[in-house]
């Protein structure tokens, strides 16, 4: 799948990988909460508190959010995983290991609520997923629409009995889902959230269809052709 890749470092203030060194630095805008152990207030998206450091239980926050990263379908890979790792070398447990067992336990949160976020931004299905969702009421989804020529695919692909023809069709699928991902960044970039919608219904069947070719393929004798 090729999405955009390169890029620079993405900027944060107390939430990004890094631990507040004193003092109170600037914080994001929004709702804060209170600190559980010092009850002073805390941005949502911080890791540590600002005033006495300590490891804070992570709140519910949106994937992009979650890892300082723009809400929008085109995300870059190279960030993204800069970002996670980041927060991830920040949340390693060797790092906690002399605090108390709210603050293991709080790091260990983190880095389960990060681990699910990167997941999901990764995967392009399961990011314009979560965006159609945030966007639309569930009644508001529409049905996925009539695709002949994803159908016929399907049935050539159900007929092929040989290592060439799974081959060829691994390639014409593997095509169609890099067309998917660049119909999706359009249509998102449009706000036409149906037409999203239903390139995501093809991006679904076509990367079961092309899950199912390689197990087929990995089925035959070895030296068919």
């Amino acid at each position: 799948m090729n999405e955009r890749k390169g890029g620079g470092p993405q900027g944060g203030s107390g939430s990004g990988p890094g631990r507040p060194r004193g003092g109170r630095p600037g914080t994001v805008t929004g709702d804060m909460v209170s600190c559980w152990l010092c009850s002073h207030p805390v941005s949502q998206r911080a890791l540590f508190c600002h005033h006495c450091g300590t490891v804070q239980p992570p709140q519910v926050l949106n994937p992009f959010t979650r890892l300082g990263l723009p809400v929008r379908f085109d995300v870059d890979l190279a960030v993204l995983e800069r970002q996670f790792t980041g927060f991830r070398r920040t949340l390693a447990p060797e790092r906690f290991a002399d605090k108390g067992p709210r603050e293991r336990s709080n790091a260990r949160a983190h880095l389960d609520a990060l681990q699910h976020a990167y997941d999901t931004l990764r995967d392009p299905v399961r990011r314009a997923r979560y965006l159609l969702d945030a966007a639309r009421p569930p009644a508001a989804a529409t049905a996925a629409p009539i695709d002949p020529e994803l159908a016929e695919l399907e049935a050539e692909a159900a007929g092929a009995l040989d290592a060439a023809a799974l081959d060829r069709l691994a390639n014409r699928a593997a095509r169609d889902i890099e067309q998917c991902i660049l119909d999706l960044s359009a249509a998102f970039r449009a706000g036409k959230l149906d037409s999203a919608a239903g390139v995501m219904a093809r991006l679904v069947r076509l990367e079961a269809l092309a899950a199912t070719i390689r197990e087929r393929r990995q089925r035959l004798p070895v030296g068919s052709a």
